[in-house]
C-alpha cells in the first residue's frame, strides 16, 4: 500500500490541448538568424553610405552635376550622411520600440485582446490591400500621392502591417497556423518592414539634399566667394563673373576670375557656382587642380570692388 505522501493526482483523461501556435513567438530565432547573417557593423556602414550617397547624388543632381563625375569615395558618403540620418534615424528607432512594446502586449493580453474582434480581420485586410496596393504601386511611380516624401514606402509598411494581423487572427481562430509557415511569413515580413523603412529613409536623405541645394543657390550673394587666377583663359562668361586680364611681365598669373562660389573641393578639381547662377539657364564650372591655378578665399562680407584693379 502506497503511502500518502507517495500519492499523486490523476491524470486528466484525454490529450492535453496544444497550445495554439502564435507567430509572434517566431520572432526571436527569425532576428537571431537574420543576425548571424548579417554582421551589425557591416548593414551600419552600409546603411551610412547610402543615406550619404542618396543626399550627395540629389544635392548636386540639383544643380545638374553628375556625382559620379566628381570621385567621392566611401568615406565622403559616410560623412555626408548625418545630415539626412537623424531625423529618419530616430523615426525607425521609435518605430522599433512601439512594435517592441505592442508585441508584449498581445503576447501578455492572449485571447482577450482587442485583435480577436471579429470586425478586426476583415477592416484590417481591406485597409492594409489599400496601403499595400498603392506603396507597391508607388514601386512604379504610380498610385495616390506617391510621389509626395515617404508616403509610398509607408503605405507599404502600414499595409503589410495590417494584413499580417488581419491573417494572423483569422488563423488563430481556426488553427491552421504551422511552426514552417509562421517563420516563412515572418521573414517575408521582417524584410518587408525593413525594405519599406531604408525606402522611407533614402527618400527623405535625398530630400534633404535636394533642400541643402535649394538654400544654397538662394543665398548665393551671402556665401564667401572665391577669386580664381589662372595662368590661361578658362572661357568662363557666367553671369556676375568678372574676368580680368592680368598686364605686366611681373604677374605670376595671366587671368583673374571673381564672382565664383566654392561648390566642392574634391581630390582632383574644384567646382563654382557663378553668384548669378540661374537653375533654368546657368551651370556650374568644374576646374582641374593644378599647380597653374590658384584661389583667393574672400569672407561673405567682402565687396566687389574691393579687388584691385590689376593682378
Amino acid at each position: 500500500m502506497a503511502r500518502p505522501d507517495e500519492w499523486s493526482e490523476p491524470e486528466e483523461l484525454g490529450a492535453p490541448a496544444e497550445p495554439t501556435p502564435n507567430l509572434l513567438q517566431e520572432l526571436p530565432p527569425v532576428l537571431k538568424v537574420l543576425g548571424q547573417v548579417v554582421a551589425p557593423a557591416t548593414l551600419i556602414t552600409a546603411l551610412l553610405i547610402f543615406f550619404g550617397w542618396a543626399r550627395t547624388t540629389a544635392l548636386f543632381g540639383w544643380f545638374g552635376i553628375d556625382p559620379t563625375s566628381l570621385g567621392f569615395s566611401s568615406t565622403d558618403y559616410l560623412l555626408t550622411s548625418q545630415d539626412g540620418l537623424f531625423l529618419p534615424g530616430a523615426v525607425i528607432a521609435l518605430v522599433v520600440l512601439l512594435l517592441t512594446w505592442g508585441i508584449g502586449f498581445l503576447r501578455r493580453s492572449g485571447r482577450d485582446s482587442v485583435l480577436h474582434a471579429a470586425w478586426v480581420p476583415p477592416t484590417a485586410g481591406v485597409v492594409g490591400t489599400v496601403l499595400a496596393t498603392n506603396g507597391v504601386l508607388g514601386l512604379f511611380g504610380e498610385g495616390l500621392w506617391t510621389d509626395h516624401l515617404v508616403v509610398a514606402p509607408v503605405c507599404l509598411l502600414l499595409g503589410v502591417i495590417l494584413l499580417t494581423v488581419a491573417g494572423q487572427t483569422a488563423r488563430g481562430r481556426t488553427r491552421g497556423h504551422s511552426r514552417g509557415l509562421g517563420i516563412a511569413e515572418l521573414t517575408a515580413l521582417t524584410l518587408v518592414v525593413a525594405m519599406a523603412l531604408f525606402w522611407a529613409a533614402g527618400d527623405y536623405a535625398a530630400a534633404v539634399g535636394r533642400g541643402r541645394a535649394a538654400e544654397l543657390a538662394d543665398s548665393l550673394h551671402a556665401r564667401p566667394q572665391v577669386v580664381l587666377y589662372s595662368d590661361r583663359t578658362l572661357g568662363i562668361t557666367a553671369p556676375g563673373v568678372r574676368t580680368l586680364r592680368c598686364s605686366g611681365e611681373s604677374a605670376a598669373y595671366r587671368y583673374r576670375y571673381s564672382g565664383l562660389v566654392l561648390l566642392l573641393n574634391s581630390n582632383g578639381q574644384y567646382v563654382f557656382l557663378p553668384i548669378g547662377w540661374d537653375r533654368r539657364t546657368g551651370s556650374a564650372v568644374a576646374v582641374p587642380k593644378s599647380a597653374q591655378i590658384r584661389l583667393d578665399y574672400r569672407s561673405s562680407g567682402a565687396l566687389e570692388d574691393a579687388l584691385p584693379t590689376s593682378c
